[in-house]
């Protein structure tokens, strides 16, 4: 399989004012919204949402030459069957801490063909039985074409579940487009969001360097990171392994398995994760 990333018609002029102005939000985030406000300790090493730690393809398929971010969703959004499983450690805002003390889960489901929705629950791993999950859901209203980005709405932490340490249910909305850059893709994404995003612009730039390796690098309304994505098995492989760094939290690691499962066995594994409550 190929993807394919069309220059024309997309004008030169264009795509460089798409780039100019993805670097000026960058810039204008980094001095806007009131400094003291954070994002919950559970926003700030990974987010529950599409491309947050495992590579897709324009169609919302794992794809290790597509695009991927951390703590910013992509609007390529996956559809039916597909599932991930993921566990990330980090730390919490200013532990700067190699013990990496902050622990995340996640369970991720796409649905449907047109419009492909994204559903995802989010635990602390260390307390899985017991914690309250967030929930979270993206759909993919526009496909990407060489004139326009795709474009997809969502919600992170629908219940507002993670609101005792810090900003938490946040809406948003968020474009991604390709580029080629010599024989690769240059994927980048651009997007706004209240709650966890702190009512700021977020944008991100991703790149496969092969078949096994992606880089990127994001600002998320919050703080700047960057990552190596590693798929041991190649391009198409269901395993990433993902080792990073937020400014403001520290070093992050993380592996996310992605899978086709049918569509009973998703809504099975998610009510059963839902199920799991505070006791």
């Amino acid at each position: 399989m190929r993807l394919r990333f069309s220059s024309s018609p997309f004008a030169k002029g264009e795509r460089t004012r798409y780039l100019l102005c993805a670097a000026a939000v960058v810039f204008a985030a980094a001095g806007g919204a009131p400094a003291a406000k954070n994002p919950s300790t559970q926003y700030v090493n990974v987010a529950p949402l599409p491309g947050a730690g495992a590579a897709l393809n324009n169609r919302g398929e794992p794809d290790g030459w597509g695009a991927i971010q951390a703590n910013i969703p992509v609007a390529y959004t996956p559809g039916a069957n597909y599932c991930s499983f993921a566990a990330f450690r980090g730390n919490h805002i200013g532990e700067h801490s190699s013990a990496l003390s902050n622990g995340t889960g996640l369970f991720g489901a796409g649905f449907g063909a047109s419009p492909r929705v994204y559903f995802s629950a989010m635990m602390v791993s260390s307390l899985i039985l017991r914690e309250s999950k967030a929930l979270s859901f993206q759909v993919q209203v526009c496909e990407e074409a060489s004139s326009r980005p795709a474009i997809a709405f969502g919600v992170q932490d629908v219940l507002n579940k993670e609101e005792s340490t810090g900003e938490a249910r946040a809406l948003y909305a968020v474009a991604t487009k390709s580029y080629r850059i010599g024989e690769r893709p240059l994927y980048l994404t651009l997007g706004y969001g209240s709650g966890r995003f702190l009512n700021r612009p977020f944008v991100g730039t991703s790149m496969p360097l092969n078949d096994r390796f992606n880089v990127f690098l994001e600002y998320d309304g919050f703080q700047l990171s960057e990552a190596l994505a590693w798929r041991p098995e190649g391009r198409f492989g269901a395993l990433t392994i993902l080792a990073g760094y937020n400014n403001r939290s520290g070093p992050l690691v993380g592996a996310n398995w992605t899978q086709r499962l049918p569509t009973g066995t998703q809504l099975l594994i998610g009510a059963a994760l839902i199920a799991m409550r505070d006791r």
